[in-house]
């Protein structure tokens, strides 16, 4: 009898994208292998005191607090000597808790979707240390410095856009495959489905962490009197969640809200129209249902890359905060603009999880 092999899935969770795009793969081995075992792993350590730790909560507290500052790293980090000596000291800094881990589990093989286990892999195959497949799945529609891992075996990217951005870094365009980024399977059920919305209803997003100026959205979208109701998805932010719970009797609108949930595929189905900041995995959510989008509270870093993919393919619209009333009442009247944004949502890679472990599979001996 074959030996059931043995997958972890390594994500971090700085952000809930890589988590989810994690958990998407998952639920594709259980499918695909059952009979092999699949683990998602945070590599963030839950210790404050954590150097892991402490460089999440410094990369969170920037974004927050300082994002001119984050997004002028963030672009002087891209291909340069800095992001080089960044990538170089933080793949130092986990080596040591990537050897840990992999002398403790003794995987058949790692996948990877947030790039500092990725890193810290890569260092060791680079060593010796590791002999078993690696995996890289990019889960933004940009490439970044941290990325480049060159002994890596293989690289899974959105777009082919993305896959010649990478093989301009000098990684073999063989290891590089346009898989889509990862989405869970209740997305492509409903996406397979023909949607009816609930006319007039517009779903409000800040991520899994809650980011973002929802609270001004809301505000400034009560007035539009095309809107029937909000749906509002606060994430892990509980204190937007109370905040917003106290707003809903002074709106005009009705709202229905809901904290960090795994019902999203479904309320993404019953809406009409998303609004929302544009993290890579939420878009390539609604597109796989054929929900337009209007991007607003762009994060800085590889949000702008997110928002502007979206807007060049036409289903969704990237505005300022000043645009977005007049926006979402264009959108919501106007059903020959609706229709066209929803069938550019037809970029979408619908099977990109499958495309993932198909991909996994043929590395891992038989």
């Amino acid at each position: 009898m074959k030996k059931p092999k043995q997958i972890f899935i390594l994500t971090a969770s700085i952000g809930t994208g890589h988590s989810q795009a994690a958990r998407a793969i998952a639920e594709a081995i259980n499918l695909l292998h059952p009979e092999d075992s699949v683990r998602v792993l945070d590599f963030v350590s839950r210790s404050v005191w954590s150097m892991d730790h402490m460089i999440k909560d410094t990369y969170l507290n920037m974004i927050r607090l300082f994002p001119d500052v984050y997004d002028n790293l963030y672009a002087s980090s891209r291909n340069s000597q800095f992001g080089r000596l960044s990538q170089n000291l933080l793949s130092l800094t986990f080596k040591k808790k990537m050897r840990r881990l992999a002398e403790a589990l003794r995987p058949d093989a790692l996948i990877f979707t947030h790039p500092f286990p990725a890193g810290a892999a890569d260092s060791l195959k680079k060593s010796g240390d590791l002999t078993i497949p690696l995996l890289g799945v990019i889960t933004d529609f940009d490439i970044h410095q941290l990325w480049i891992d060159p002994h890596l075996d293989g690289f899974c990217v959105a777009t082919e856009e993305l896959k010649a951005m990478l093989a301009g870094y000098s990684i073999s365009s063989e290891k590089i495959h346009v898989t889509g980024i990862p989405v869970r399977k209740a997305f492509c059920e409903e996406g397979k489905k023909e949607r009816q919305p609930e006319k007039g209803t517009v779903l409000i997003m800040g991520g899994g962490l809650g980011l973002g100026k929802v609270i001004d959205n809301i505000k400034l979208l009560d007035p539009v009197e095309e809107i029937s109701k909000f749906i509002v998805i606060t994430g892990q932010n509980i204190a937007l969640y109370e905040e917003i719970a106290s707003l809903s009797a002074t709106l005009r609108h009705p709202v229905e809200l809901h904290s960090y949930t795994n019902k999203v595929a479904e309320i993404m189905s019953r809406s009409e129209l998303l609004v929302t900041k544009p993290g890579a995995l939420t878009c390539t959510e609604a597109m796989t249902i054929n929900l337009p989008m209007v991007l607003i509270n762009t994060l800085p870093g590889q949000e702008r890359a997110n928002a502007a993919y979206m807007a060049n393919l036409g289903c969704a619209r990237w505005i300022k905060r000043i645009q977005l009333a007049e926006t979402v009442r264009q959108i919501l009247t106007d059903a020959a603009l609706r229709n066209s944004m929803i069938e550019a949502c037809d970029c979408s890679h619908p099977d990109s999880a499958r495309k993932v472990v198909e991909l996994l599979y043929t590395m891992m001996p038989k």
